[in-house]
């Protein structure tokens, strides 16, 4: 199992959105502020008790080494920017559910809740 809600935002913001096309731009342009490394630290890091964590199984945990395999193996830009959707989002979501209401960082993870939910009906205009 994999622990700790800093990483996996980590995790998220290095892979990014960096190829994003017409219709996502604005949403990942988003995302991207909403991501950066001064909000994940101020949100995820600093309002966490010390030992915090969420348990994912390994399966969950999109890792570079992967992505790299992946391109290495010609997968297509269109589904590497579909899965990192997919995991960033279930990662996301799973950080929020286990927030109290009134924990300081439950509006920044809903906000990024919100922008996920956006993206995917991005994503359902295209048709993967």
């Amino acid at each position: 199992m994999y622990q700790g809600c800093a990483a996996i935002l980590c995790v998220l913001a290095v892979l990014g959105l960096e190829a994003a096309a017409l219709g996502e731009c604005e949403l990942a342009r988003m995302l991207q502020d909403k991501l950066q490394y001064k909000l994940r630290l101020q949100y995820m890091k600093h309002n966490f008790p010390i030992d915090y964590t969420v348990q994912v199984h390994y399966e969950e945990v999109l890792r570079p080494a992967n992505i790299t395999r992946l391109r290495a193996g010609r997968v297509s830009e269109v589904s590497l920017r579909y899965l990192w959707f997919h995991a960033s989002s279930q990662a996301v979501l799973r950080i929020h559910e286990v927030l109290p209401e009134k924990h300081p960082s439950r509006g920044y993870t809903q906000e990024l809740c919100r922008l996920f939910d956006a993206l995917g009906r991005e994503y359902g205009k295209y048709r993967q």
